[in-house]
């Protein structure tokens, strides 16, 4: 006969634990008006790839969030569940406007774990001493959204006096990508007239994982979803494992 058990909370917390924390997600929206997805009918990185929304269009940006130990659950209702996540999707308030109709998640590629100053960093005294916050990383390769705060101190020597920290990590960045904060950039934010020359950035870490870019969900709107006027769209993540078995048992 067959008979069901319950996975202990223990192998729950560890199957959780070991797929999701330190992970990273990416979140995109996608256009299919007219088609719909069914799993096992579309293959799924095709139909996200072929309907995703165009990066920096009218203020839409792919998203990223991650999993950390401090978000597994406690046990109950015989599961595990993570914290709560949300990506909010943003209209810049222009005239035009952009649709969507399903919502992907995917596991990220290529996201900044840990940057640095690089040694060319400009000379004392150019940049005023301060904290710059949310500096937009510019790229030479396809890496997207990454942004930084900038620490200058201009009592210190050399490259030390500019520190980065990331503010948020983006993603699909490579290890060969030449990365940096404009001049444009910096005289935004009144770090320098423009004139002054831009501050390189060194990649240190980067998240590359074995199954970068499988699609993990897929999930339709209600209906065309439409922002315009600088309107937005929230979308929450719940994600809970549960734990059930079946075991064949005879008796003599």
């Amino acid at each position: 006969m067959t008979i069901a058990a319950k996975i202990t909370p223990t192998e729950l917390v560890g199957q959780v634990t070991d797929r999701f924390v330190n992970q990273y997600f990416v979140v995109k929206l996608l256009n299919s008006e007219g088609m719909s997805y069914t799993p096992g009918i579309q293959e799924e990185l095709a139909f996200v790839n072929n309907n995703a929304l165009t990066p920096g269009t009218f203020g839409y940006n792919p998203q990223i969030f991650s999993y950390s130990s401090a978000d597994v659950g406690n046990y109950a209702d015989a599961g595990v569940g993570l914290l709560q996540k949300q990506c909010i999707f943003s209209h810049d308030g222009s005239n035009s406007q952009y649709s969507f109709t399903h919502c992907s998640v995917q596991w990220a590629d290529g996201v900044i774990l840990a940057i640095s100053a690089d040694p060319s960093a400009l000379p004392l005294g150019v940049i005023p001493d301060g904290l710059y916050e949310n500096l937009p990383v510019t790229s030479d390769g396809s890496g997207f959204g990454a942004t930084v705060n900038l620490t200058v101190n201009n009592t210190l020597a050399g490259e030390l006096a500019y520190s980065v920290a990331m503010n948020a990590p983006g993603f699909d960045y490579s290890l060969s990508d030449a990365l940096e904060i404009s001049s444009a950039t910096l005289a935004a934010v009144g770090a320098g007239d423009g004139s002054q020359g831009s501050i390189g950035l060194a990649l240190e870490t980067l998240y590359l994982p074995s199954n970068a870019n499988d699609v993990f969900a897929i999930a339709p709107t209600d209906g065309l979803v439409t922002l315009a006027n600088g309107n937005e769209s929230a979308f929450y993540f719940n994600l809970r494992q549960f734990g059930y078995y079946n075991i064949g048992a005879s008796e003599s």
